[in-house]
């Protein structure tokens, strides 16, 4: 079985990736065993998702949501299995992807309620490709000097945010070694 529902979810969650990243999140919950048989049962369910018109493929491996423009480049490619690596830990986290905020004129790579239990994490995710340092600290800036940057992420959320934490991605690096574990 292909699980497209569930694959459907993911990808809501991810706007963009390929069936080894798919594979890897569903092999984490324990749905398909890891490896190639969890890629080869993903890889199944996007295309039974992209004949349905559910989920459009791309030039080579990879699916995105259907009016998705993004291709599969190095910043998108790091954002998905950044993302990834939340779901796989943290599977009931809300993510929204590359969301315009208009009120201060940043588009986060990321805003994300990592749930734990009873508690919750909201990081806003900033991946460094091709980035200047000037530009990630102007982004920086914006959310923490939003006055309405608490305001807005609880009305996001729909639970009261206290605070959030901005955390920069670079290759090579994964966002759980930044995020507190409970011990």
């Amino acid at each position: 079985m292909a699980r497209e529902e569930e694959v459907k979810q993911i990808m809501e969650a991810l706007v963009i990736a390929d069936d080894k990243i798919i594979g890897e999140i569903m092999a984490a919950r324990g749905v398909w065993g890891e490896g190639q048989s969890a890629r080869v049962q993903a890889a199944k369910a996007l295309k039974n998702l992209a004949d349905t018109n559910q989920l459009e493929k791309g030039e080579g491996s990879y699916y995105r949501i259907i009016g998705c423009k993004s291709t599969y480049q190095p910043h998108s490619v790091l954002l998905t299995k950044q993302l990834a690596e939340i779901l796989k830990v943290y599977p009931e986290s809300i993510i929204f992807r590359e969301r315009n905020v208009p009120e201060i004129g940043v588009r986060p790579d990321g805003i994300i309620l990592i749930k734990r239990e009873n508690k919750g994490l909201v990081i806003i995710l900033e991946c460094l490709v091709n980035e200047t340092e000037t530009y990630y600290q102007s982004k920086v800036r914006a959310w923490e000097s939003w006055d309405g940057a608490l305001e807005y992420l609880s009305r996001l959320f729909g639970v009261k945010i206290p605070n959030f934490s901005i955390i920069p991605i670079k290759t090579g690096e994964n966002v759980l070694d930044r995020i507190p574990r409970k011990e």
